[in-house]
């Protein structure tokens, strides 16, 4: 699963009210404005990242940026009355699928051959975000390589097993409690702002750290 870009912060009771009067001043809410409005610029998101890659490699690992491309979104909900999306993107950093011949005839009851997909994917955390009539909803991103996508769009079968892998992908590792059986497939491309995800890597002989992000496989 790939890190967000972002830690999750643990604040003390005292720091998280010393943060709340901060946003009662219309001053401070002035300069976080403006502080988010500068970094939001690709100039310096591009500087931010490197700035952020080099500080990692210095602690002996490896940071990529998963910046992702539109591709389809499925609409669904989660927890039983929240509404989310599911943004089915890309990137050349994920692995490229692979297939091979099921063994045995890939359990098909007449015996016949059949084939074993590998789908690797990055994952990336809920991030809320709020609708037109004030309701929040909930987005997700998996991220699969770009020939996978290619080959979603031209195939039908394919398709439905890369939309089963990223649902299945956020059901079961974010315990989003999905309702399956109420996928709608969207007009749009990508619900939301894009979010860059982190895939962290321990350098050969670099300090020791447990990666955040990493691809998954699922075989389709």
């Amino acid at each position: 699963m790939a890190a967000s870009g972002l830690e999750e912060l643990q604040l003390s009771r005292d720091e998280v009210d010393r943060f709340s009067r901060a946003l009662k001043d219309e001053k401070f809410r002035q300069l976080l404005g403006e502080y988010a409005e500068e970094i939001s610029k690709p100039e310096n998101k591009k500087k931010y990242e490197e700035e952020i890659t080099q500080l990692e490699r210095e602690r002996g690992v490896e940071v990529k940026f998963v910046h992702p491309s539109p591709g389809h979104v499925l609409k669904s909900s989660a927890g039983g009355d929240k509404k989310c999306f599911v943004n089915v993107c890309s990137n050349e950093l994920i692995n490229k699928p692979s297939c091979q011949a099921a063994r045995g005839g890939g359990g098909s009851s007449d015996g016949a051959p059949g084939q074993h997909w590998a789908l690797p994917y990055s994952l990336t955390p809920a991030r809320e975000d709020v609708g037109p009539g004030g309701r929040r909803h909930l987005i997700y991103d998996v991220v699969f390589h770009p020939d996978t996508l290619y080959m979603a769009d031209r195939n039908k079968r394919f398709r439905k097993m890369v939309d089963g892998v990223a649902l299945g992908a956020v059901d079961k590792q974010l315990q989003a409690k999905l309702d399956m059986k109420n996928v709608k497939t969207l007009k749009m491309k990508y619900k939301g702002l894009p979010h860059a995800a982190v895939i962290r890597t321990p350098l050969p002989g670099g300090a020791k750290h447990t990666p955040e992000g990493e691809e998954e496989e699922e075989d389709g």
